[in-house]
């Protein structure tokens, strides 16, 4: 099975449009979404949208989702994405609303875990980027192949042995075949506001039968984004970060 992950769309339809399209042409059989359709963007309806009408897709729910419902307080947040939460709470639809209400936080499929941030406290929304918090989730889980997003940074990090953990950064495109008999978590990156210094938008297919992870990043038209983000009348800050990658 080749298993298509994406996550932190933020509201950035033009990304998520062309990295479906990529996708569709590299023989995925499912999909799974980690979460954070909205927030900072511009498209909040349409990018709910077009992950619910996609086939064999399932969604989790992300930091920035629970807080546009105001299930978590959005003035903990930034202030371009609390700013960003307020506006997108006026523009959901109510569908959409129920629809991210009904999102669940873990999703256990084979060997497999997916979460948005982290597994032993997944509305802590604490980053997993460094040794202790990979060693947090590690025992939080019993899975081989643990799946994150939330940080925007792509990322594989695995359990050499009890004491030894490897962190490694991915930067562009890649495939990377992992040892099936030890551990591994994922950070897919970011399709719409990567923050790896590559504006591309990031997503990930994993082949299950060879055991490799297929980095693909996506050009798009982000000055389309920027173009309504200024329209709407969200963060300017917002629109600068999707022109670097930050």
């Amino acid at each position: 099975m080749r298993l298509m992950i994406f996550s932190d769309i933020h509201g950035n339809l033009e990304a998520l449009q062309r990295v479906f399209a990529d996708a569709d042409k590299r023989n995925i059989h499912r999909s799974i979404c980690l979460g954070d359709l909205m927030g900072y963007g511009p498209y909040p309806n349409e990018c709910v949208e077009l992950v619910k009408s996609r086939k064999n897709c399932r969604c989790l729910a992300g930091n920035h989702d629970v807080a546009a419902l105001w299930d978590t307080s959005p003035y903990g947040m930034s202030k371009s994405a609390q700013d960003a939460i307020l506006w997108t709470m006026e523009q959901l639809s109510d569908a959409n609303k129920k629809y991210l209400g009904s999102l669940p936080d873990r999703i256990d499929l084979f060997n497999m875990t997916f979460v948005h941030a982290n597994p032993y406290n997944p509305r802590g929304w604490r980053y997993v980027m460094d040794r202790k918090y990979a060693l947090r989730s590690f025992a939080a889980t019993s899975c081989q192949y643990l799946f994150i997003g939330h940080s925007h940074k792509p990322l594989v990090i695995t359990r050499k042995n009890f004491f030894s953990i490897d962190l490694q950064a991915v930067s562009g495109p890649q495939k990377i075949t992992v040892k099936a008999q030890r551990r591994h978590i994922v950070n897919c990156g970011s399709v719409g506001q990567p923050r790896d210094n590559n504006p591309d938008a990031c997503y990930l297919i994993f082949d299950i039968r060879t055991n490799t992870l297929e980095y693909y990043r996506v050009p798009y038209d982000f000055k389309k984004t920027t173009q309504a983000i200024r329209l709407f009348e969200l963060p300017s800050s917002t629109g600068r970060r999707l022109l670097k990658g930050t």
